[in-house]
């Protein structure tokens, strides 16, 4: 049997202080969702999430992103993402907040800002029957890389607000 316990767990200390920065910096203020659990006789049972790995708020909009690793290096296979998970997205971005998925593929040591209606062309392709994975090609060619800059390890937070789907709002970082 294989154990998933900590798969990602690197990505989400990154991400962690990531944010950590942004809230030092004032420029977000973006918490972990945490993971239901319930303690029965001393194991530790975690629950299904109800929504997404992170939300905040940065310039009077809401935030909202689903952390992802991958170690395939041709691919994004769309099993990693959960049903739940995608309607929450879309819904939040159809309200006017900013949802990605932020994914890595950790053997390239890379991470990519893929916004939600980019990945819906192949969610919605997927679920007509057509293939069940992003190539990586294409997030690399059609996705903002996210870099480490300004002090900040991840920097994704420039890329939300320059998103052409996210309305195009600029942040200059000096609040």
């Amino acid at each position: 049997m294989i154990n998933y316990a900590n798969r990602g767990k690197a990505l989400q200390t990154l991400i962690n202080n990531t944010n950590a920065v942004y809230k030092q910096k004032g420029w977000a203020l973006v918490d972990e969702v945490p993971t239901p659990s319930k303690n029965i006789k001393g194991r530790i049972i975690y629950e299904r999430k109800s929504t997404v790995d992170y939300y905040g708020i940065s310039q009077g909009r809401g935030i909202a992103f689903d952390a992802k690793s991958t170690k395939e290096t041709k691919r994004f296979d769309l099993k990693n993402v959960h049903d739940h998970q995608v309607q929450y997205l879309d819904r939040f971005l159809k309200q006017g907040g900013i949802s990605f998925l932020l994914i890595e593929f950790a053997r390239l040591r890379e991470f990519y800002f893929v916004s939600i209606p980019f990945f819906l062309e192949y969610w919605n392709a997927a679920k007509n029957g057509g293939r069940k994975s992003i190539p990586y090609e294409e997030i690399k060619f059609r996705c903002d890389p996210i870099r480490t800059r300004r002090g900040v390890p991840l920097d994704y937070l420039d890329l939300c607000f320059r998103n052409a789907e996210n309305k195009g709002v600029i942040f200059d970082g000096a609040l």
